[in-house]
């Protein structure tokens, strides 16, 4: 009797008493939230970083607003005038010619270091890729081939001197993601060192010919060395002694996402397998890109939604899609288009040789070819899964 009226006593007591974890609860509850937000004493690097993020992701909606004001302010015609005829006439996307216009200066700026400092995105070297042009003896041709001090043209200048070594390259990137955003760090900026890493293999990322639409974004993008995936435009890049990167996965591939697992879409993808054949010389290198589709949470629609029939009808007949995907603001953590501060590892594998050229490559070569690549692709990612945190994740083709 007496235990029982002791028990009643302390509940009374806890009652008008409550614990500091009530307490605690109470106060979270009754106030708002700051931890959302982006702390003012944030370090002016990791702003500077957030604002070349940012830059990517808005580039081509700020550039278009620009050319189209120029377009209707007659202060501007100066510009936009010659200009617009030079667009509709120069055909440097699509004709192979696009490291003529190549700014290895542009691919140099700081503001890409500070991109890729953001993840931050790191790129691995498993094995030597033979250089395909010799750098010069002379330390003006090192540095020109190093992408320290180029300028607009300096490398057809210097490459006229310099002797084609070593074999071209066709480097298929995994996986897409949502903007390939390790991609463009590695091979479409400096900003992990590409030059220093590979010298002598200038490179051209591959994106969509809708993207060269877009009055002076197209420059932007050519400055970068970035050029269309289409197949008469690889065929003759490759012709000019310059490697390329495609995206294997494509835009389908976007909106994949998997739970403790990795999916990606190979087994039809066999284009790239044909230009190294209708090349030959060329080597075919699997890229696998550790953390890329964890920087967006990506919206899963069911398979009879509107949603996912309306993305399927976008990449079938505009030729890309858009998946459903947030992760932080400009000046938030909790929604927005910025991707996510996640490490993004690329790792680069081994080479593929491809020697003898094929007009008309045949069904059993193609096959070949595809299945040692995704060989050495699986292989690139269980070797290296334990080390870049997916020890957990499985990789799986599923298309």
């Amino acid at each position: 009797m007496g235990e029982d009226i002791q028990d009643l006593r302390r509940r009374r007591i806890d009652h008008k008493h409550p614990t500091q974890k009530d307490e605690v609860e109470r106060k979270i509850s009754s106030e708002p939230s700051l931890g959302s937000c982006c702390s003012p004493k944030a370090p002016i690097s990791r702003r500077m970083q957030t604002a070349a993020v940012a830059w990517y992701v808005s580039g081509l909606a700020i550039i278009l607003s620009c050319f189209l004001y120029s377009l209707a302010n007659p202060f501007l015609w100066f510009f936009s005038i010659p200009y617009t005829i030079f667009f509709i006439f120069d055909r440097t996307p699509g004709n192979g010619e696009v490291m003529s216009r190549v700014s290895p200066w542009f691919r140099s700026l700081s503001i890409w270091r500070c991109y890729c400092e953001y993840f931050p995105i790191t790129l691995i070297k498993t094995v030597n890729l033979k250089p395909t042009f010799t750098p010069g003896k002379s330390k003006e041709e090192q540095a020109s081939l190093s992408g320290g001090r180029w300028i607009w043209g300096k490398w057809f200048k210097s490459k006229a001197q310099l002797e084609r070594t070593g074999p071209r390259y066709i480097f298929g990137y995994h996986p897409h993601g949502v903007g390939c955003l390790g991609a463009f760090g590695v091979f479409g900026t400096e900003g992990c060192d590409w030059s220093k890493l590979f010298p002598g293999i200038p490179v051209s990322l591959l994106t969509l010919v809708n993207q060269f639409q877009v009055p002076v974004y197209r420059d932007y993008l050519m400055a970068l060395g970035v050029s269309a995936v289409s197949r008469k435009n690889s065929l003759k890049t490759l012709e000019r002694d310059h490697s390329i990167c495609i995206v294997v996965g494509g835009a389908r591939e976007s909106l994949l996402q998997g739970v403790n697992t990795v999916d990606l879409i190979l087994n039809r993808r066999r284009g790239f397998i044909k230009l190294a054949l209708e090349a030959g010389n060329v080597c075919l290198v699997p890229t696998f890109a550790f953390g890329e589709a964890n920087c967006y949470n990506i919206v899963q629609p069911k398979n009879d939604s509107f949603w996912r029939k309306f993305q399927l009808w976008m990449k079938n007949n505009v030729g890309f899609t858009v998946p459903i995907f947030y992760a932080r603001g400009l000046f938030n953590y909790d929604f927005g288009l910025l991707p996510y501060r996640r490490p993004v590892t690329v790792v680069v594998g081994r080479p593929i040789f491809v020697e003898k050229r094929r007009e008309e490559p045949t069904d059993e070569e193609l096959d070949y070819y595809h299945g040692i690549y995704t060989q050495e692709l699986k292989k690139i990612f269980y070797e290296n899964r334990d080390k870049y945190g997916f020890s957990d994740v499985e990789l799986r083709i599923v298309g």
